[in-house]
């Protein structure tokens, strides 16, 4: 029996799960206990305006089912930052499909293979141990703001030789970007980004430079100069995505890490299961949330969907599969099963992969080195935002006696 919208429609609202505001994972798990497509009410977001609302895929093979058919469900104008400064230019290559999205992925792929993370591996080390070295004397610190963003924001500000001084004001776009309360205080976020990024293009342009911006204008698509608004939807999608993910994976690696006392010990005792933790953190936890478009009427796993229906696809669901993985909530160190869904798979399988996890790899290694036992000071005080790219807000972790 083919299952219609009015059939699976429910008024699930993840940010409205008390329990998301603590763990957005076990929350966003609840929906196995029900069917594997659900048609979530509501049109919030531009992206699903007109739309009624929209499809969530809860499992993960279904996910992946999905994300490897860019014929069915397109990536285009997905996600919807540029609709929320009332444009219509795509992130880039995030929101193209194949085989326009295939180009400019092979342009980028320089900047992000393994090769390139290796090399960049000493410098993002040096600046690991430098930032630990400010705080570790004092016994505690606010783990997000001076840490877990400064960090990885760091080697991405560098990336784009972009000022260190001006990532509070960065930073602040992003969240309202993100995760403002209102349509328009996220437009109003685009609208600035858009504006600085158009700004910071055309004076690459009168001055490049050794960054990554620089080398976009420098480089050609068939032979042809880059489009204007692929050039923007490029930087764009850089700077979103540079400023958030690894921040936010990191906010709940050490919240875990905080709370479980002898998995800490354990990768203290054993430095050599250090890297094959990181896969499983990764594995657990999926941030972000992505969406697909249908191109065509289709009957998908027994539920009609529609050409133009919205699919939202949280990673976080697909994290915490008990059908892939047995006790998907436990950390487990010895999971044989490493495969996952938080860089996604298919054509848009995570470009910054590579550099992601040597830089989570990299602050095991440095915080499991120099800073003492460390726990969560008061767990009651730490709050989670289940909002498109999920995050830990504010993690004050202390250490000694």
């Amino acid at each position: 029996m083919t299952l219609q919208r009015d059939q699976l429609a429910t008024d699930w609202n993840l940010q409205q799960d008390p329990e998301a505001h603590r763990c957005p994972f076990h929350a966003a798990s609840k929906l196995h206990s029900g069917p594997d497509i659900i048609f979530k009410r509501g049109e919030a977001h531009v992206r699903s305006a007109g739309l009624g609302g929209n499809w969530v895929v809860t499992r993960q093979e279904l996910q992946a089912e999905i994300l490897r058919d860019p014929d069915t469900f397109s990536s285009h104008l997905a996600i919807g930052f540029s609709r929320l400064a009332a444009d219509d230019w795509p992130l880039v290559p995030l929101e193209l499909d194949p085989p326009e999205h295939t180009r400019y992925r092979h342009l980028l792929t320089p900047w992000f293979s393994a090769a390139k993370a290796r090399e960049m591996e000493p410098a993002i080390r040096q600046l690991c141990v430098q930032l630990i070295d400010e705080f570790v004397d004092d016994g505690q610190v606010e783990f997000m703001e001076t840490f877990g963003q400064r960090y990885p924001v760091t080697v991405f500000l560098n990336m784009m030789d972009l000022p260190l001084d001006e990532m509070p004001k960065f930073l602040r776009w992003e969240d309202d970007l993100l995760r403002g309360e209102t349509m328009e205080q996220r437009g109003q976020a685009a609208v600035a980004i858009k504006q600085y990024l158009l700004a910071l293009i055309e004076e690459r342009r009168q001055k490049p430079g050794d960054d990554i911006v620089s080398y976009i204008l420098d480089c050609k698509v068939d032979d042809q100069p880059i489009p204007e608004d692929r050039i923007l939807g490029m930087v764009f999608m850089l700077f979103a995505g540079g400023l958030d993910t690894v921040a936010s994976s990191m906010g709940f690696i050490f919240r875990e890490l905080g709370t479980n006392v002898s998995l800490q010990q354990s990768l203290r005792d054993n430095p050599d299961q250090i890297d094959g933790a990181v896969h499983e953190f990764i594995r657990a936890f999926g941030v972000v949330t992505t969406f697909r478009y249908l191109t065509k009427d289709t009957e998908f796993h027994g539920v009609a969907m529609k050409k133009g229906d919205l699919v939202e696809i949280p990673f976080g669901a697909g994290s915490r599969d008990e059908r892939v993985y047995p006790t998907p909530h436990n950390i487990d160190l010895q999971r044989t099963n490493t495969r996952n869904i938080t860089f996604s798979t298919g054509p848009h399988t995570c470009l910054g992969m590579h550099l992601a996890r040597m830089e989570i790899r990299v602050a095991l290694e440095e915080w499991l080195t120099r800073v003492p036992p460390f726990r969560v000071t008061d767990i009651n005080q730490v709050t989670a935002a289940p909002e498109s790219v999920w995050t830990i807000e504010k993690l004050d972790l202390s250490w000694g006696p």
